[in-house]
């Protein structure tokens, strides 16, 4: 039998065979502990688009209280998080006059200029950010 598991039996006779009433308590009971990585993970998950504080602590078994908690905590520095390069964040340095001495891009205002790792983009506007992102993991792989 699982360790997690605990049954308790309730007996309202004194007499043997049928107990009356059997509860069973399933799951984990008493205080849990999880490791600082675990926590992260899970504020990670909890700040994607398109989901809920509340389903993911029920997807972990966590109390939504307890989540904000860790989140919170995550906010303030306390619970320590993966690095940024872990989260695919990249620093992003506005220059005034388009970085180049006052000199537009080749492509015209409508041109973001990204320098990752020494190798310089030209990225208009319009471009589909999901492919940008393919190009920027193969261009810091390749790095």
């Amino acid at each position: 039998m699982d360790d997690t598991v605990q049954n308790y039996v309730t007996s309202h006779s004194v007499e043997e065979g049928y107990a009356g009433r059997i509860d069973v308590v399933t799951g984990p009971s008493g205080r849990r502990r999880w490791p600082e990585q675990v926590k992260a993970e899970i504020v990670l998950e909890s700040y994607r688009d398109g989901v809920s504080v509340a389903d993911v602590a029920r997807k972990h078994g966590v109390s939504a209280p307890q989540l904000h908690s860790w989140r919170r905590a995550a906010r303030d520095g306390v619970l320590a998080m993966p690095d940024d390069d872990m989260l695919g964040l990249v620093p992003v340095v506005v220059e005034a006059g388009g970085g180049d001495g006052g000199h537009m891009p080749p492509d015209g205002p409508g041109t973001i200029v990204l320098e990752i790792d020494g190798v310089r983009m030209l990225v208009p506007t319009g471009f589909d950010p999901e492919h940008l992102g393919r190009v920027i993991a193969a261009l810091r792989a390749a790095s």
